[in-house]
């Protein structure tokens, strides 16, 4: 009887021992799983904080981008309010039938010299081509992401092909102004010997010097137009990226 109730009872101890062990195991795989979830986080945490940066370093790069282009045409909207303006000026004299005078164009900074002026419009594409490759989902924001394919993946190659039309008569125009000019004379200008080309004393008469007078004003206005509506566009998404930027 005695060996009876002993076996039963190495047998309840036998079968506690298996039942700790069970859960003593148990927990050992519940703390893995914690640890390796933890970690999975911790690796996830890290990976975002280098997105971000990237990102904002992406952001970073477009935004000094497109201020390098809002300079640039704030420099050539300059240049066609000079076209404009020098435009402007020789049809006053052919409406008042002026003759052309030697001061019109014997200075290098003269109205005549003004109507040869074009514009060199480019657009720095890099940084957001530099995104597309890295993949646009880098871009968390999703109005910013949309913004910036917006802008570069249709606004400027709108503007590009606004501005060549625009200017499609730039070329002509200036080799037409050119023929204009007579052989090269020598001049005494301020004591110093210089040679020039003069233009004929009629040609504010002329009807296709008019004609070219006009076609210059238009382009400058047209230019005038679109180029502050692009810089204004530009400023615009350059806020929306610097709040970006700052948040």
């Amino acid at each position: 009887m005695i060996s009876f109730f002993r076996h039963i009872r190495q047998k309840l101890l036998s079968q506690n021992r298996v039942t700790r062990y069970f859960f003593y195991a148990i927990g050992e795989i519940i703390l893995v799983v914690i640890g390796i979830l933890i970690a999975l986080q911790v690796n996830n945490w890290n990976e975002e904080k280098k997105d971000r940066v990237f990102e904002l370093k992406m952001l970073k790069e477009v935004q000094e981008a497109l201020e390098t282009d809002i300079l640039d045409s704030e420099r050539n909207i300059d240049r066609v309010r000079r076209l404009d303006s020098a435009a402007n000026h020789f049809i006053q004299l052919a409406i008042q039938k002026t003759r052309f005078q030697d001061t019109l164009y014997l200075n290098g900074i003269s109205r005549w010299y003004l109507l040869r002026t074009g514009i060199n419009y480019i657009r720095n594409t890099g940084p957001y081509d530099a995104i597309k490759s890295a993949g646009l989902d880098k871009i968390s924001n999703d109005t910013i992401r949309k913004q910036l394919v917006n802008y570069y993946d249709f606004r400027v190659v709108q503007q590009m092909k606004f501005i060549e039309w625009i200017n499609r008569d730039y070329e002509p125009d200036v080799d037409r102004l050119e023929s204009y000019l007579g052989d090269p004379e020598i001049e005494e200008v301020n004591g110093k010997t210089i040679f020039v080309r003069k233009f004929p004393e009629d040609l504010l008469f002329r009807n296709d010097f008019l004609l070219l007078l006009e076609n210059t004003k238009t382009r400058a206005e047209m230019n005038l137009t679109y180029l502050e509506n692009y810089a204004e566009e530009m400023r615009k998404l350059s806020k929306v990226l610097t709040k970006e930027l700052n948040r």
